[in-house]
């Protein structure tokens, strides 16, 4: 059964983060929680948001989303007095159409993001561990941390992908590993073979594991040896994938994502979803989004353009830029990334955060082409 939104405002208030179980909330508090989870990250964001600022920090998508994802949360106005009970199947069903799955392979959320953490809190404890990249998007080990959860971290390797032998290694008697393809922030990818590889050698070497791909950058990739994961998590009860509609739909403010796997794979971590935590507005928008091919076309083919434009800047100014299959590039500029942004910011760009141990690894957001161009001459002074 799910978290009932009443007993989860009775447990956390309001205004809470996350979905905990009770003795755990009263026991650390809600806002350990909400400093764990958003140490610094909501000063940024925060700056970020300032009048003028060229926001090129938390790879977003900067065009929104497309006009038939408006007039449909617009036209669901008039069932906002409802709860989106119907909505839910609806997007579910339009989903599970889309990826050739049944309904009860889909599981909604209130973003990806609350996804990774039900996961952890599913299927992670002391004696059976997380297993990461380092780094990779940090959701998922930082809330195991809060937990009390073992995290084995793994450096990427040198062409900063995923290091798989010793992920897979690593993953010996782990209760979850955390798969980001494309990698959030290195925007590097695994092909279809070495991702089928990999679930194949943690099944055998640890069974009981799961592995959670997710795939929030899924519709940016350029690599003819991608693919989804999903066929997988449709053979495999230890395979789940997750995606969201904060990246090439444009809605990241209305927070939506969703999870594809096998029943029993799901009802692991169903209990811990807060029930009808998508907003009807968000469902009505994401069943149009998902289905608008033109729409997700014309936002791939901006990022590539403004992709291309970034990449040529900062390597003719003599900067190594990684492989990109995501809309944000990593650019070694040979100096301190937490003291670059700062001076960034006093010039007008919001760019990413420090990744150790990248140190010097900067992580450009795709904006706009025009946004990608003033931020290039804006950055052109510091950069040297």
């Amino acid at each position: 059964m799910s978290v009932s939104r009443r007993a989860f405002l009775t447990s956390i208030g309001a205004g809470g983060a996350g979905v905990l179980a009770l003795p755990l909330i009263q026991g650390r508090g809600r806002e350990a929680l909400y400093a764990q989870s958003s140490t610094g990250r909501r000063a940024d964001r925060m700056a970020a948001a300032a009048n003028g600022i060229i926001r090129i920090d938390s790879n977003e998508n900067p065009n929104g989303a497309g006009e038939k994802v408006f007039q449909a949360m617009h036209g669901a106005f008039a069932e906002a007095n409802r709860y989106p009970f119907k909505f839910e199947e609806d997007l579910r069903a339009a989903i599970a159409k889309l990826h050739g799955v049944k309904s009860e392979n889909v599981l909604l959320s209130c973003g990806s993001g609350e996804l990774l953490r039900v996961t952890v809190q599913a299927l992670t404890s002391k004696e059976r561990a997380l297993v990461v990249a380092s780094p990779t998007f940090e959701t998922s080990a930082n809330f195991a941390k809060f937990l009390g959860a073992s995290v084995r971290s793994v450096p990427v390797d040198a062409k900063l992908r995923l290091d798989l032998q010793p992920m897979a290694e690593a993953s010996k008697g782990a209760g979850l590993v955390y798969f980001c393809n494309p990698n959030n922030p290195t925007a590097t990818v695994h092909g279809k073979a070495a991702v089928a590889a990999f679930v194949e050698q943690v099944g055998k070497t640890s069974p009981q594991t799961t592995i959670l791909v997710d795939e929030a950058y899924h519709e940016y990739v350029d690599d003819p040896s991608y693919a989804t994961a999903i066929p997988l998590a449709m053979q495999n009860p230890h395979v789940i994938v997750t995606r969201t509609m904060s990246k090439v739909f444009g809605m990241a403010g209305v927070r939506c994502g969703y999870a594809i796997g096998l029943p029993e794979a799901l009802d692991k971590i169903s209990p811990w979803i807060l029930d009808s935590g998508v907003n009807q507005l968000a469902l009505a928008g994401a069943a149009v989004a998902i289905t608008d091919t033109a729409h997700i076309a014309a936002e791939q083919k901006k990022n590539r353009e403004a992709k291309a434009f970034t990449r040529k800047f900062f390597e003719s100014a003599g900067f190594a830029v990684g492989i990109s299959d995501a809309n944000f590039l990593m650019v070694d500029i040979r100096k301190d990334v937490k003291l670059f942004k700062a001076e960034a910011l006093k010039r007008g760009v919001a760019v990413g955060r420090q990744f150790p141990p990248l140190n010097t690894q900067l992580r450009i957001s795709i904006g706009t082409l025009s946004e990608m161009q003033r931020a290039a001459e804006a950055l052109k002074p510091i950069l040297v």
